[in-house]
C-alpha cells in the first residue's frame, strides 16, 4: 500500500474511437458488460472474451461527444483496431480508430489523489466508473475513476502537449511498472500475466464485468451456463509465502496439482506474494498448499 501519492505514465498507450451510426450497437455485440450502463458521467469496464468464454482482453469504455473511447492495455491499442475492423460488416456503419498517439495516459495511486487532483480544479473525484470531462490549459481532459491498485486510482487522459504542465503542477513522485504490478498483487487483482486465454471472467473474480442480461455475444452462452449451473470450478487468489514465488510455478494439494503461479512480487510489508488461479476448494482463505521445490504457501483471505 501506498504511503503518499505517486503518478504512473503508461508508455505505449492504446486508445481507440468508435464512431458511426451503429458503433453503439456493434460493440454492445461484441463485449460482456452492458454498454446501456454508459453515460456523460459514467463509463464502463468491459471485456472480450473467447467462444470458450475465455478473457481475451480487457478495457474502459466511455463516451467523448457522439463517439466512444475504448482505453485499452498498453501497447494493445494497434491489434485490437485491427480485429474490431475485420468484424465490422457491410451493415454495420461503423469507424474504428486508433488514436493512440492523441492522448497521454496517467494514473494517479495513493490516498492523496484527491487532493492532487484539486490542484486541477477537480473538486470532487468520481465514484468507481464514475467519469468526469474538463479542460487543462485549453486541452480537453477526462478523469476516470477505476477498481485501484491502493485506495484512490484516477486515470486521466489528456493531449500529450498538455501533460508536461499537468504534471509540473502536481508535484508527484513516479511509480515505477514493478511498483505498480506489486500494488496491483497486493490487491489481488488480474493483469496481463493472468489475461493469458486460459481463465473466464468468473475465475479472473471479474463479476462485475459482465452482464447477465444482455444479448448475445461471442462467450456468452458459456458465460451464462457457469453462472446457472455453478460451474466456475476456480478462482483467482492471493498467495504468501516464505520465498519468492516465480509465475509458472506449480502448486499442489497432497500432491495433486490445483493451480500455478500467475503473478508474483515481494512486498516490504507482507513478504513473497503471489497469484494464482486455483480449484475450489483450495482458493478458499487459510489454506495451506505446497510449491514444487519451494515450500509452502499461504492463500490470503478475501480474494
Amino acid at each position: 500500500m501506498l504511503l503518499s501519492t505517486k503518478l504512473y505514465i503508461t508508455e505505449n498507450s492504446g486508445l481507440l474511437r468508435f464512431s458511426g451510426e451503429t458503433h453503439r450497437d456493434y460493440l454492445q455485440r461484441q463485449t460482456s458488460n452492458d454498454l446501456g450502463r454508459l453515460g456523460p458521467q459514467r463509463a464502463v469496464p468491459s471485456l472480450l472474451t473467447s467462444a470458450q468464454g475465455r478473457v481475451l482482453e480487457y478495457f474502459t469504455l466511455l463516451q467523448d461527444g457522439e463517439s466512444l473511447l475504448m482505453v485499452t492495455q498498453p501497447g494493445h491499442g494497434h491489434g485490437l483496431a485491427a480485429y474490431f475492423q475485420k468484424r465490422i460488416f457491410f451493415n454495420d456503419q461503423v469507424t474504428v480508430q486508433d488514436v493512440s498517439a492523441d492522448w497521454a495516459q496517467i494514473e494517479l495511486h495513493g490516498p492523496q489523489a484527491a487532493a492532487a487532483l484539486a490542484k486541477l480544479g477537480v473538486q470532487a473525484v468520481p465514484e468507481l466508473d464514475g467519469l468526469a470531462a474538463g479542460n487543462w490549459e485549453g486541452h480537453p481532459l477526462h478523469l476516470l475513476t477505476q477498481a485501484g491498485y491502493s485506495t484512490e486510482y484516477s486515470y486521466l487522459l489528456l493531449a500529450p502537449a498538455a501533460a508536461p504542465a499537468l504534471l509540473a503542477e502536481l508535484g508527484l513522485a513516479a511509480l515505477e511498472h514493478n511498483q505498480r504490478e506489486l500494488l496491483r498483487i497486493e490487491a489481488g487483482l488480474p493483469g496481463d500475466p493472468e489475461f493469458n486465454h486460459q481463465y473466464t471472467p468468473f475465475e479472473l473474480g471479474l463479476d462485475r464485468l459482465v452482464s447477465t442480461d444482455k444479448g448475445c455475444y461471442t462467450g456468452q452462452e458459456v458465460l451464462a451456463r457457469q453462472v446457472t449451473y455453478d460451474k466456475v470450478v476456480r478462482r483467482l487468489a492471493r498467495l504468501s509465502a516464505g520465498e519468492p514465488l516465480s509465475p509458472g510455478q506449480r502448486l499442489l494439494a497432497e500432491g495433486k496439482p490445483v493451480g500455478e503461479v500467475t503473478s508474483a512480487a515481494v512486498s516490504p510489508q507482507h513478504g513473497p506474494l503471489g497469484l494464482a488461479v486455483l480449484r475450489r476448494p483450495h482458493d478458499e482463505g487459510g489454506t495451506q498448499l505446497a510449491t514444487e521445490g519451494a515450500g509452502e504457501v499461504k492463500v490470503e483471505a478475501g480474494n
